[in-house]
């Protein structure tokens, strides 16, 4: 507060700084292609403008920044993106005998994009300086004022859009040389940029990528389905849940692929999934359909996008409202304006018997998700709620026991494991999450010498949680299994 400011009190709000937060069951993460962006490492996001600043504007060849942006304008928070690609090469050009500029990212995005570097020398003006501008098609433009020829490199690391990479980094050299006249002007134009679409083997990677981020909750792949067909979308889609599942910390919001334009189609796309068989598998998966209408954000009119990323926005934004222990449905979508398809009544028990959970357009309000479902057909499964209620669990007794991995296994390491989940399944009771007029009617947690017996190994502790939702159904079963060479172990029963 300066000198000048009235009497009274001064408040300054800064930005808190980004972390993960495991805790969380609104953090989606977003497997597919950008304009640009790094390949193979995972991006946080908190803001549509973070989005095109991290992977530039929507170009109109992919699905996943239009999910995005649906994921932000339905209230989401925070997402993680993984770009995916194909083989791709950068754009570049050569400025001196000893540098090249070269775009930030792979991709075909630089090709004809201009660099205008300026030098002036020592002078009555002062010191040496560098400025150098970047102009690249769809891309806000960036200028690089008064720089010291030294830093030039550094400074442009900051640079969205391109890096100045030395030919011979073992022998780094000023890009002006000392005998420079007193001015200098280059013009170089970005070159020699390739894109190839991602096949099954780059969408895999990025599966395995995902499974590493502790954040995420949902999982979106919007173009997933043009990307892949046939055998190798089915393949894809199982060997995600294969890594999914096992977690019991986040759910596959699935889009049917674009090609599938009859309901038969969809049915039966839809009933191959389920034809899976694996009901633990199927439990990770949800299905959204049809496309939605939204408005480009470049005011250039509608475009079809899936569904996935506004539900998930959705969910998001229901999380914080509700919880996740509430059923993410019956509610209106935001940003987008129509369906791409409506389909009659008889063609949406149609969809909605193979599984589908369908966005349907009620009169008086706009969009709405009427779906909650997964893809299993075991009662103990089938609702969305009820996974999300176990996901918000397991995350929060992996907190609550993981500092206990290493203690001794006795009568005390077994209490506090009890305290621990106790807490946190008090806390889930207190917010109505779980059923029951007392606590002892909505959980119960076992870890004594009824599941540990004298002769069982040491160094494994099993503690055995059974929680009922809200909602009347089976109980859910959760076995911890706490070993010393392990580490901790959540599994559903």
């Amino acid at each position: 507060m300066t000198s000048a400011a009235l009497p009274g009190v001064s408040l300054t709000f800064d930005r808190a700084a980004a972390g993960d937060e495991p805790l969380r069951t609104d953090v989606a993460v977003f497997l597919g292609r950008t304009r640009r962006g790094p390949l193979g490492r995972p991006v946080r996001v908190e803001s549509w403008n973070d989005v095109v600043g991290e992977f530039g504007p929507p170009d109109g060849t992919s699905a996943t920044p239009y999910a995005l942006r649906g994921f932000f304008e339905n209230q989401g928070r925070a997402a993680w993106v993984l770009r995916v690609s194909g083989p791709a090469g950068f754009a570049g050009a050569q400025w001196t005998d000893d540098y090249r500029v070269v775009a930030a990212s792979p991709g075909a995005w630089a090709n004809g994009g201009r660099v205008t570097v300026r030098y002036r020398g020592s002078s009555v003006a002062g010191p040496p300086a560098v400025t150098v501008r970047v102009l690249v098609p769809g891309e806000p433009a960036e200028t690089f004022a008064g720089m010291a020829p030294g830093d030039v490199a550094d400074r442009l690391a900051g640079s969205r859009l391109i890096r100045l990479v030395p030919l011979d980094p073992d022998r780094p050299v000023s890009p002006i040389p000392a005998d420079a006249p007193i001015s200098l002007a280059w013009d170089l134009t970005l070159a020699g940029g390739t894109d190839s679409p991602p096949g099954h083997n780059e969408y895999a990677d990025a599966v395995v990528a995902q499974a590493e981020l502790p954040e995420p909750a949902l999982v979106a792949l919007p173009d997933l389905g043009a990307d892949l067909t046939g055998t190798d979308h089915a393949d894809l889609v199982l060997e995600l849940l294969r890594v999914v599942a096992p977690l019991l910390d986040r759910l596959v919001l699935l889009d049917v692929p674009p090609d599938l334009s009859t309901v038969d189609e969809v049915a039966a796309w839809t009933e191959a999934l389920t034809s899976f068989g694996d009901e633990v598998l199927l439990a990770a998966a949800a299905v959204y359909h049809p496309p939605l209408r939204a408005p480009a954000p470049d005011g250039t009119g509608l475009r079809t996008v899936p569904a996935s990323g506004h539900v998930a926005g959705l969910v998001a934004r229901l999380d914080a409202e509700r919880g996740a222990a509430h059923t993410p449905a019956n509610a209106t979508l935001l940003d987008a304006v129509d369906l791409e398809v409506e389909y009659p009544e008889a063609q949406q028990v149609r969809l909605f018997d193979a599984g589908v959970d369908l966005v349907r357009c009620l009169r008086g309000r706009g969009l709405v998700v009427w779906g909650g479902r997964t893809l299993s057909a075991d009662p103990r499964r089938v609702y969305v709620a009820h996974r999300r209620l176990l996901h918000l669990l397991v995350r929060a007794i992996r907190r609550a026991a993981a500092p206990l991995v290493f203690e001794v296994n006795a009568p005390e390491l077994r209490l506090a494991l009890v305290r621990a989940i106790t807490s946190v399944l008090l806390e889930a009771f207190r917010t109505g999450a779980l059923a029951g007029s007392r606590p002892e009617d909505a959980f119960r947690v076992v870890c004594d010498e009824t599941n540990n017996p004298p002769e069982q190994d040491p160094g494994r502790v099993v503690c055995e949680v059974e929680v009922a939702p809200a909602v009347p159904m089976e109980f859910i079963a959760l076995r911890l299994v706490l070993g010393q060479d392990r580490g901790l172990e959540v599994l559903e029963q």
